[in-house]
């Protein structure tokens, strides 16, 4: 018995299966390259971002809690719409704001204003209601009836006085708005019953003045500011000249005796007086300051150094412009 090879010889595959299987390997060659496209990775779904994008709050100018004070019903329901104008994306609904309305009314006497509304509202289909409803029900409750006759009285005792022009017209506008007061021609009339008196003098000088109280209120602006403008070009020109100013030498006045004595040259000095002579007519019996030759030459004397005096006076003014 022939022993066993170490090494098996290789099975031979018959030609008919070789070429069918070469011919496989080819077509599948074809259809399946090496090449292949990258593949997409898809994100997991919750790492998927969202497109949608929530809308931000503006919290600032918030309006502050409201306590049913009558005197400050209106100013805090302005506050709130201006508020609601500003997130008027987050607020898009009636139920929202009127909601939230609420939630500023827990204090004082208007807490229990808001608990009745709540009830009444649980038995509504709409439930809360309009903003329409809401702020008119509101007004009826915390709006004085006589509200625009006690803003009618604020306008005809309101006055300029010391305030700056744009303060007097924010604190008309907002009693004219609580007054309803609406016509161009009576707004002007009551504007001007508290203008100051020289601006209101001004404004009659001008040529044509607006009937349109919005273009008469941009006017009386433009006049305002030209006044100030010049006082302080008035006061500025003053202080330049109060920088520049030179005082003015004090004139002294001359004593006619002594120009008397002056005159007289050493000699007759002292001769004069080792003989107790006058020192202007040279004779004796009584002094100078009393001689009798005096007054005549005073006058000619007094009208030279009056004459001295007012060339000084021109120079200095010559010298101070």
């Amino acid at each position: 018995m022939a022993p066993e090879s170490a090494f098996t010889e290789p099975r031979l595959i018959p030609t008919d299966i070789e070429d069918s299987l070469s011919s496989t390997s080819t077509s599948s060659s074809d259809e399946f390259p090496d090449e292949r496209p990258p593949r997409q990775l898809s994100a997991h779904p919750s790492l998927r971002m969202s497109h949608t994008t929530k809308e931000v709050e503006l919290h600032a100018g918030a309006p502050v809690a409201f306590d049913g004070n009558i005197r400050k019903a209106s100013h805090w329901l302005h506050s709130i719409k201006a508020y609601f104008a500003v997130n008027a994306a987050v607020y898009s609904t009636d139920e929202k704001k009127v909601v939230t309305a609420l939630t500023y009314m827990t204090e004082g006497t208007v807490a229990s204003w808001s608990d009745t509304f709540y009830q009444v509202c649980e038995g509504r289909l709409a439930k809360y209601g309009t903003w329409a409803d809401f702020e008119k029900e509101f007004r009826e409750m915390f709006t004085p009836a006589d509200a625009s006759i006690v803003a009618l009285n604020k306008i005809q005792k309101l006055k300029q006085l010391q305030k700056s022009l744009m303060s007097y017209i924010a604190e008309f506008r907002s009693l004219v708005a609580v007054a309803n007061v609406k016509e161009s021609h009576i707004l002007i009339h009551m504007f001007n019953l508290g203008l100051n008196d020289d601006l209101l003098c001004t404004i009659h000088l001008m040529g044509e003045i607006p009937t349109d109280f919005d273009k008469y209120i941009i006017a009386v602006t433009k006049i305002d500011s030209n006044i100030n403008r010049s006082k302080t070009t008035i006061t500025l020109t003053n202080t330049n000249q109060y920088h520049h100013y030179h005082p003015q030498p004090k004139l002294q006045k001359k004593d006619v005796d002594a120009m008397d004595i002056d005159c007289l040259d050493e000699e007759e000095h002292a001769n004069c007086m080792a003989k107790g002579l006058c020192f202007m007519c040279k004779k004796r019996g009584h002094r100078t300051n009393r001689c009798p030759e005096k007054k005549k030459k005073v006058t000619v004397r007094q009208e030279k150094i009056e004459e001295e005096n007012d060339k000084t006076e021109n120079r200095c003014l010559v010298e101070d412009f």
